[in-house]
């Protein structure tokens, strides 16, 4: 017997629609998404979108989902600055996925653009990947004041750096460079944060869930590392604000997340999902779709995405536990 001997089953927006409309035999033998009307399909790419929205994140809805979403962010901090915010829509976020760290290679003056840097790659800060500087990065450098100035790249650096933004302050060298060229997601849910110095050295960060338990601080305004953030999901970008006002800017926050689920733009976009979850999101999308079209959903039916949906919340038992729903035993 000869096996594919491949693993890389992907599915479509269309697949999952496609799928779910058969099963309320919308779609019958012979027909396909191509003969659904453009209306039918817009709805239906609508409520795909709504779906993974209300799954996106939710540890306690389905654990074992959780570990294909988490992202490690890096949040870098700017001196006495208390409050940050985190996603593509803020125009102050410095925040990212991954970056790459560097020096001043020879001191710099104030008014400066271009830049001497010990190198344009890093594989410190990831260690086995290498991150590269390119055109229009986000860079910050480290002033003598003890501030990161932020600016863009220009060019394609080499052993030096051209910035956008001409240096506020001097630079000496041997001091940092940071550079990303994406930022962070704003996400629904954080699991874990560390304060992490120039050498690498984490320190555990409490992360309050509630406003109550922020506000509780008697002193905000103090001075220093932060021991503790209150973390709030909002609608385009997550809120994060310190306990303590930091100094030193050569330390940042890492947080392990949760990111949000995906757009589908498109019915050919890929569904970003485990493969284990592509039967529970067809019979999920099946389901909520019936009243629409008229369409019985049946006991088996029920029995079905019941049965995907809980082999898709226990696909990973390192962080899965029991759950019930109403009306089961």
């Amino acid at each position: 017997m000869a096996t594919s001997g491949s693993w890389n089953l992907s599915a479509t927006a269309e697949d999952i629609i496609t799928t779910s409309l058969e099963d309320l035999q919308i779609l019958g033998d012979g027909q396909s998404y191509s003969d659904l009307s453009a209306a039918a399909k817009a709805t239906m790419l609508r409520r795909l979108n709504y779906l993974v929205k209300q799954w996106q994140g939710t540890a306690d809805f389905a654990p074992g989902l959780k570990v294909s979403t988490r992202q490690r962010v890096t949040l870098f901090l700017a001196k006495n600055q208390i409050q940050y915010t985190v996603g593509p829509a803020s125009s102050d976020s410095r925040a990212t996925t991954q970056y790459g760290r560097t020096t001043i290679s020879a001191a710099e003056a104030i008014g400066q653009t271009t830049l001497s840097i010990t190198s344009n790659t890093d594989t410190t800060t990831y260690p086995g990947t290498t991150v590269t500087m390119t055109a229009s990065d986000i860079v910050g450098i480290e002033l003598d004041d003890g501030t990161i100035q932020w600016s863009t790249i220009s060019g394609t650096p080499s052993t030096t750096m051209t910035i956008a933004d001409a240096l506020t302050v001097a630079a000496a060298a041997g001091n940092y460079v940071y550079w990303f060229t994406s930022r962070a997601q704003h996400f629904p849910v954080i699991e874990l944060a560390v304060l992490r110095d120039s050498n690498g050295n984490d320190l555990p960060i409490d992360v309050f869930r509630t406003v109550q338990a922020y506000e509780a601080i008697a002193n905000k305004s103090g001075q220093g590392d932060p021991t503790s953030i209150l973390v709030e999901p909002n609608v385009l970008n997550t809120r994060i604000t310190l306990d303590l006002k930091p100094q030193d800017v050569t330390k940042q926050l890492r947080l392990t997340v949760l990111y949000p689920a995906e757009d589908y733009d498109s019915s050919s976009n890929d569904i970003a999902f485990p493969q284990e979850w592509y039967a529970a999101l067809a019979a999920e999308l099946g389901k909520r779709s019936a009243p629409s079209y008229g369409k019985m959903w049946t006991p088996t039916m029920e029995e079905n995405r019941k049965e995907a949906l809980a082999m898709a919340r226990s696909v990973n038992p390192e962080v899965s536990n029991a759950y019930f729903e109403p009306g089961e035993l």
